[in-house]
Parts: structure tokens; sequence; C-alpha cells
């Protein structure tokens, strides 16, 4: 049996699952609750917990902190993610500390709950199955050369996944064809464990959406699950080829969609400093007014207004999911002035940045137990 523990500081979101999740139809059983990281801590030591369902937001300590620490001092324990929102940074920090899934609350009335316990169900017994033997995932995915390498590369997996995150990020991989193949080698040398796999590929298929998305309109989708690292290189190399058909527009060369979305990826990596069209033209080698050109007719929308928009949806994260001050946000937005700040959120919203917290909040009141 399974033992379940639900974190989530609304009430009646933990005594809803409790009640409607078909928990015994998969060998599993809710042996406590909790509002918050502090009390789950307090309820895990002193009781066995197989199966940790936590939310992101929470006061006193978030689920962010919690898995943090439940990474460290229950490596065994499997962890499911509970989201108000398609919150994707956050979601793709708790895939980066062992989360297993995440639930968004928001689909739960449309998504069948049978269906969200039995995927998760299945990526339990995957890990189980796989954790002791996770070569034979690689099993004849080697040469001689490689499977040396490989062994080399375990062994500090732990210290590369940042790197190899970092070098997937970019757009370099999809025209380059050397690289591509390199920065597939490298991955496969690590032996990353079948679940952290796909969560590192969650992760990086978010930033890839985030990235390639504007540019050609190209949603890239992950399997639930891989059969063998065969699977992995194939949905690579399928993934490649469907960005680079979608981003051949007849009426732009290769090399100005590369500086277009080399520009998208500035403003997603640098949204708190004081950007400007005239200073990314100069970073993608275009002169300013052919850059707000193209940026237009490839994007959609003109430069300052993706600028704009994109810093909006990075405060309404901040705002939801954080406890930080309307100034911090601010400025780590790209905003100096939080009055324009203020100003320029209700402009884009209808409200101001703490009402739209407070609205965020509602019915999510902390129970007092």
């Amino acid at each position: 049996m399974i033992k379940v523990m639900i974190v989530d500081d609304d009430k009646l979101v933990r005594k809803g699952l409790m009640s409607a999740m078909p928990w015994r139809d998969f060998d599993m059983e809710v042996v406590g609750e909790a509002s918050n990281g502090e009390k789950a801590l307090e309820f895990i030591a002193a009781n066995a917990v197989d199966l940790l369902l936590t939310d992101l937001a929470m006061p006193v300590m978030s689920g962010i902190e919690l898995l943090k620490i439940v990474r460290k001092q229950y490596p065994s324990m499997y962890t499911v993610v509970l989201t108000f929102h398609q919150d994707f940074e956050y979601i793709q920090e708790a895939l980066r500390l062992g989360a297993i899934d995440y639930i968004a609350k928001v689909q739960l009335e449309k998504e069948r709950f049978e269906e969200v316990l039995g995927r998760i169900h299945k990526r339990i017994l995957e890990e189980q199955k796989h954790a002791p033997q996770s070569d034979l995932f690689y099993e004849g995915s080697f040469t001689q050369d490689e499977d040396i390498q490989g062994n080399v590369q375990t062994e500090r997996a732990g210290n590369e996944i940042d790197r190899v995150k970092e070098q997937w990020s970019g757009h370099e991989w999809i025209s380059q064809d050397h690289l591509f193949r390199a920065q597939v080698l490298q991955l496969k040398q690590m032996r990353l464990p079948q679940t952290k796999l796909i969560g590192l590929l969650y992760a990086l298929t978010d930033k890839w959406n985030l990235l390639f998305n504007p540019v050609h309109m190209a949603k890239i989708g992950l399997p639930d699950t891989f059969e063998s690292w065969q699977g992995v290189e194939e949905w690579l190399t399928a993934t490649r080829d469907m960005i680079r058909k979608a981003k051949d527009k007849p009426a732009f060369s290769q090399e100005v969609v590369e500086s277009i979305m080399k520009a998208v990826h500035i403003v997603n990596g640098e949204i708190q400093e004081q950007i400007t069209a005239a200073m990314i033209a100069k970073r993608v080698n275009m002169s300013r007014s052919y850059f707000s050109q193209c940026f237009k007719e490839i994007i959609g929308i003109n430069f300052s207004e993706y600028l704009r928009n994109h810093r909006i949806d990075k405060a309404k994260e901040y705002l939801l999911y954080t406890n930080k001050t309307i100034l911090w946000i601010a400025e780590h937005v790209g905003y100096m002035d939080e009055k324009y700040f203020s100003r320029t959120f209700r402009e884009q919203t209808g409200v101001l940045p703490s009402e739209y917290r407070l609205k965020g909040a509602v019915g999510r009141k902390m129970s007092e137990n």
C-alpha cells in the first residue's frame, strides 16, 4: 500500500482530494495532511509516507522549500506538485527537485480523477522498476567508446544537469547538426534515471515552447514515458525536425529567423534588465529599423509590446507564487519605478498588482489545521 500525504494551505482542496480521488483503486491510502511545509515535515518525521502531494504556493514554508528538504532527507519518497495555475517556472524547479508529476488544480474538473492517479501510479511503478537496474533503459544504445565515457559521466551527473539544460535552452542545436549530435550523446552518457530524465525533458520542453512558439507557432509536446533511450533520441530528432520545418518562413532567410529567435531568448533570460529594441538589434547584428520590422512580422506583435507582455506575465507569477514586495517584483521584471510598474500593470490587467495578488488568493485562505 502506497502511503500518501497531501499538503495544501486550502483545507477544502485537501479534503476534496482525500474524498474524491479513488485511492484504493491504485493501492494508495491517504495517511496525513498538512497546511504548510513545516507541518508536513513534522508529520513525515513521525510517520511513514511514500508519496507526497504538495502545493507550491503556501505560507510559512513553500512547496519548493519542502521539496528541497524532502529530496535531501527522504530521497526515496515520491513527490507530486499541486499547482493552481500552469506556473511553468515553478513546475520546472519542482521537476528538477525530483517531482515525478504535477497536477494543475484548474484542470481537475476536466480530467478524470482516475486518470490523474493512474498516471502517477504508473510513474511510481516505472521508477521502482528502473531504479535498481536503470542501465536497462540505455541497454544496447552505446558503442564501446561511448559506454566507457558514460561511466565517467555518471559519477558527476548531478553537476552536469544545469549545464546540459543551459545548452539545450538555446537555439543553435536546431541548425547545427554536429552540435545536436554532440548534445544528444552527452545527455545519453549521463545515464539519468528515467524519471529524472523525463523531468529534465519537461523543463526543456517548456523552455522550447517559450522560445520557439512565438516565432513559428510549433507547439512541442512530451510523451508520458519512454520505453528506452532510443525513444528519447527519436523524439529529440522529431522535435528538431518539426522546429526546423516550422521556422522556414519564405519571406525571411534562416539567418534572420535565427536572429529573432535569439532576441526572444535574450528577453526571456534577461527580463530584469533595462532592455530596448536598439540594444537587442545590436546584439543580434541587425539594424534597429530592420530588426523591428522583422520582429513584428515573425512574432506577430512589435518588440515593445512583446517585452511588456512578457514582463507582466512574469510579474503575475511572482504575485501569485511568492511573498515578494511589489517593489521587488517591479525591479525583477525590469521596472525601476514602482508607480510606473503599477500603472502599466493596471493598464494591461485592469487591476493593480496588489489587487491581482488578493484576487488570486480568493478561496485559498489558510485553515487552522
